[in-house]
């Protein structure tokens, strides 16, 4: 597929993306990021692809037609309308921005540009995400009314201290952080209704002082003991919708949660005509049925894939074919108006209304979400 790809941002996740283009046969166009010895880096590794001097000078390049983003939160949103001005398609990492505002100049920006925008909802593309896709579209589990969604661990604050832990860089913690993944996959599973209302409560109770903070390793390690934590360590909610399905969300950087205990990630859809539950990252998921007027259960094991090869790939295609991607920036604005609905919940105490009209600030204990529906 003739599509020329351009990355910024040279740390972990842009050289996952990067590697996955080359192995894909996709033509890597540049690289570029603030750290000019890690840009040189991925450079060399991926076998001489071109190095560029900075942001600017990648996305001048005419040559080049889409970039993927992959750099601190803070810089999302301004990356990414700059690359669709500049005639660039986008696939942007999660989160989609800071907050929904920041969501909504970006896909103001698309509309104006014709530019295609797709977040790196990655977990869609997942084993257990596709088929889970499957049976949920299917009917087996009958009317879904409840999902739980849980990802957290015992220790596991990245580069405490650093720009993860910095709110002004990064919109916040775990909810922003790793919340987004299980949002957005929840939603997309249940497959088109609309978030109405939300409760929730953030917490912080580890890492003050940085240096007392205890922890086997660290990504995007290690601490910085004279930065900044100003964000949750943990969090929990409630959500709504409209056809009456609620969602209970459990995330955490760290928490005391004794070895083994529970898994460090787990989702579960609860159907009046049967259930369903699956680690993110497991091989397997779990289907609880009826047959023959008995309780069964079964144990599916699920094929490999390449999510990131998976999800880049549909990003080709809706770039060269000009269609919608899988993951677009109206579902991005709904995520994240999720998480602002979180996080104000948090802060004044009351439950917050969603309400469906687009592009109404955030006011009165209503967050706005997108009007497009989220439909997979």
């Amino acid at each position: 597929m003739s599509i020329s790809i351009g990355f910024i941002g040279a740390g972990a996740i842009g050289r996952v993306h990067a590697q996955a283009a080359r192995d894909l046969g996709l033509k890597l166009a540049g690289i570029a990021d603030i750290n000019q010895e890690a840009a040189k880096k991925l450079a060399d590794d991926l076998g001489g692809v071109p190095n560029f001097p900075d942001t600017d000078a990648l996305l001048s390049d005419q040559g080049i037609g889409a970039v993927v983003i992959g750099v601190p939160n803070a810089h999302h949103a301004s990356l990414a309308i700059k690359a669709m001005r500049q005639g660039k398609d986008v696939l942007l990492e999660k989160p989609m921005g800071l907050n929904a505002d920041e969501c909504r100049r970006i896909n103001a920006a698309a509309e104006e540009t014709g530019k295609i925008v797709q977040i790196g909802y990655v977990h869609r593309f997942s084993s257990v995400g596709r088929s889970a896709k499957r049976i949920i579209g299917s009917g087996a589990l009958g009317k879904v009314y409840h999902v739980k969604a849980q990802l957290s661990r015992r220790r596991g604050i990245p580069g405490l201290g650093g720009w993860f832990t910095t709110k002004a860089q990064s919109g916040g913690g775990p909810l922003i952080d790793v919340g987004v993944h299980v949002i957005d996959l929840a939603m997309y599973l249940l497959g088109g209704t609309q978030p109405t209302r939300v409760s929730g409560k953030t917490y912080a109770h580890f890492g003050h002082p940085i240096s007392d903070y205890i922890f086997e390793s660290m990504w995007a390690g290690p601490p910085k003991l004279d930065g900044v934590f100003d964000v949750e360590d943990e969090a929990h909610a409630l959500l709504h919708f409209a056809d009456g399905t609620t969602l209970a969300l459990d995330v955490a950087w760290a928490v005391n949660t004794p070895a083994d205990s529970l898994p460090e990630n787990l989702m579960a859809f609860f159907g009046d005509k049967g259930g369903l539950s699956f680690q993110l990252f497991g091989d397997h998921m779990k289907l609880a049925t009826e047959i023959h007027k008995h309780n069964a259960d079964s144990k599916l094991y699920l094929p490999e894939v390449r999510m990131y090869h998976d999800q880049l790939m549909d990003f080709a295609n809706a770039v060269g074919n000009r269609t919608r991607p899988c993951a677009d920036g109206s579902q991005g604005l709904i995520v994240q108006s999720v998480i602002d609905a979180i996080y104000e919940s948090s802060e004044t105490g009351r439950e917050i209304t969603l309400t469906a009209p687009s592009g109404a600030a955030r006011s009165g204990g209503h967050v706005t979400p997108a009007a497009a529906g989220y439909k997979g």
